[in-house]
């Protein structure tokens, strides 16, 4: 079997109450602007794929992960960048009042049901929702 391709971590937050939280995107980027999609980010030259994950979440959320608390779930094709994977990650247990949104327009908190349904959540996260 060939190794992925994994260029990215992104992070699935979910709060005590068994809810996600995710990020709606402006419209000031090219990449889903307006849709609401996971937290995250390119990988940056050196790190390792839980220190990009763990750096994401500090720059988007002020959310200071460790590695213990960060369950993986899978790597997934990156929808823009053919041939390229994007490593998922869960989390559990946020408190939403304590994140501080440093990108995008809002956090966006939904049930399962309700973020397989939203026209606004990308097909992306909708298929790391079904693999959990």
């Amino acid at each position: 079997m060939t190794e992925k391709n994994v260029t990215g971590a992104g992070v699935i937050l979910q709060t005590v109450k068994g809810t996600f939280l995710f990020q709606e995107r402006d419209n000031n980027t090219k990449i889903f602007p307006d849709r609401i999609a996971n937290f995250g980010g390119g990988l940056e030259q050196g790190e390792t794929i839980i220190q990009c994950a763990v750096r994401e979440m500090r720059e988007e959320l002020s959310l200071y992960l460790e590695k213990e608390d960060l369950e993986e779930i899978g790597a997934f094709p990156e929808p823009n960048m053919p041939g390229d994977y994007c490593q998922m990650f869960l989390a559990k247990r946020i408190d939403p009042s304590k994140l501080e949104l440093h990108e995008g327009r809002s956090i966006v908190e939904l049930t399962l049901e309700e973020a397989l349904q939203n026209e606004k959540v990308i097909d992306f996260v909708k298929e790391v929702l079904k693999s959990l």
